[in-house]
């Protein structure tokens, strides 16, 4: 099973896919956010690329519980993949995803500066393991 992890943010957007046993989670992309359309053109051609079983999408929860303006980005974001591709991403709380891969990466050698290039696509990979794992 090939699941596809999306870390939506309002600069970059993170993307992770899982080997094609459902075991391994790997950062795959980053696609530049600042352009909508662009955005959404690029996670067309991710989905045409991978062809994902399930796909997830991180819902930045906040730790009170409250409802932010970017869950609401995140939710009409989702209905966008939805209406153009036909698949519908499953929620799944990130919080903390990007720490833990900051931290990841600052452990493997990379610099604070370099990590801005592959962040968001190790953010997704964090929450995409976190999913996999959880359904063993």
């Amino acid at each position: 099973m090939r699941v596809l992890a999306i870390d939506y943010g309002m600069s970059r957007t993170g993307i992770a896919v899982s080997d094609p046993t459902g075991l391994i989670a790997s950062p795959y992309r980053v696609i530049p956010s600042r352009n909508y359309e662009k955005l959404l053109l690029g996670v067309g051609e991710v989905l045409a690329e991978v062809k994902p079983d399930r796909v997830i999408l991180g819902y930045p929860g906040r730790t009170d519980g409250a409802k932010s303006e970017m869950c609401e980005r995140v939710e009409r974001f989702r209905d966008e993949i939805v209406q153009r591709f036909g698949v519908t991403p499953q929620l799944l709380d990130e919080k903390y995803t990007t720490v833990i891969a900051s931290r990841m990466l600052h452990d493997g050698g990379t610099r604070t500066k370099e990590q801005r290039k592959t962040i968001d696509a190790a953010a997704a990979a964090v929450l995409l393991q976190g999913y996999l794992d959880s359904l063993r």
